[in-house]
């Protein structure tokens, strides 16, 4: 008997030479050809990945668009698109559900992961340790021009833009040093805020006056997209914060860069940006590598040991399933999958 097929888009059987990650992972590419016909392609080219498609069972993702046309390509066999990760917003998610081809994704693997990472760049925003560290490094110990005063975390008000699986754990983290914690998030319900100790916010507009520190954490959709605007941006404190470990595409890069170089904002967290990887020149964003208020990760909030196996596990599964004729359940808050009947959508 024939094996499924199943497509890898945008994989690479080589690292990938600005990340240096693995795609797919060597033992998920291992345990599928097990189970399937594999076709690999790292051909951007959307032609490429028509013609890939045809006969598929399933198309594994890892990064770049899958587009209505390509969706349409993979019929009649196509039964889902299986996603290595947790965004999908690469995804034609309206063509999807047209054509009634599953979209699974991997929404649990690395909350913990990146909760940690956004509490890592509230910590070293308020407390200036990126700018002290490069001073030290530079000049030696203490002295002048060094500009050291942090602030205290306790009895700061926190402001969590979206409260899915990783905010929650965000706000508990914050919690956990004393912090003060409200949310804005239409999704959630009162008393579901009410029993994690968070005050509900009815407007984001109140959120981003109020908060000392703003924490984004949302995925990127037509209602999200800029849902950060320089008009709100001009709201926050002068002494204010904002964390993002989203997408990029959710703040309006060039009001946040303005409202840097005014100073009507204290300084940022960023793991993310609409255009990735950060150039270190010729961008209008390369100019924030220069800012002593800006800490930088690149989008590595998720990159963690534990995480990555995980996730090799969990997306290997889920397209083990499809090709077995099983529901692969995931758990997501994520408006998009809804009606989905293999998605459940559990409190945060």
């Amino acid at each position: 008997m024939k094996k499924r097929q199943v497509v890898i888009k945008c994989g690479k059987e080589t690292p990938d030479p600005i990340t240096g990650i693995e795609y797919p992972i060597p033992d998920c590419l291992n345990s599928l050809r097990q189970k399937a016909d594999v076709i690999v392609t790292d051909d951007e080219q959307e032609t490429t990945i028509l013609k890939a498609v045809q006969g598929a069972t399933v198309l594994m993702i890892t990064y770049g668009k899958v587009t209505r046309r390509v969706i349409k390509a993979g019929l009649p066999t196509l039964k889902a698109i299986v996603k290595i990760g947790t965004g999908i917003d690469s995804i034609d998610i309206d063509a999807a559900k047209k054509y009634g081809v599953r979209i699974i994704n991997c929404p649990d693997y690395a909350q913990n992961a990146v909760a940690e990472g956004a509490f890592l760049l509230l910590i070293n925003c308020m407390k200036k340790f990126g700018p002290v560290h490069r001073f030290v490094y530079n000049h030696g110990w203490m002295g002048p021009g060094l500009e050291n005063k942090g602030w205290n975390l306790e009895n700061k008000l926190v402001g969590m833009v979206g409260l899915g699986h990783i905010n929650s754990q965000l706000a508990r983290m914050c919690q956990g040093f004393k912090m003060k914690i409200q949310a804005y998030d239409p999704y959630v319900i009162d008393l579901v805020m009410e029993k994690q100790g968070i005050h509900k916010v009815e407007e984001l507009d109140l959120l981003m006056a109020t908060s000392d520190v703003v924490a984004v954490c949302l995925p990127l959709n037509n209602e999200t997209a800029g849902i950060i605007s320089d008009q709100r941006l001009k709201l926050m404190k002068s002494s204010a914060f904002i964390i993002n470990v989203s997408r990029g595409a959710i703040i309006d890069e060039p009001g946040l860069l303005k409202a840097l170089k005014e100073k009507t904002i204290a300084g940022c967290g960023l793991d993310v940006f609409s255009e990735e990887p950060l150039r270190k020149e010729g961008h209008f964003l390369s100019e924030l590598l220069t800012m002593d208020t800006v800490v930088i990760t690149p989008h590595i909030a998720a990159w963690t040991h534990e995480t990555w196996d995980g996730l090799q596990n969990e997306a290997l599964q889920n397209v083990i399933d499809v090709l077995e004729g099983r529901d692969s359940l995931i758990r997501s808050l994520d408006p998009r999958l809804q009606n989905q009947s293999n998605c459940i959508y559990p409190a945060p």
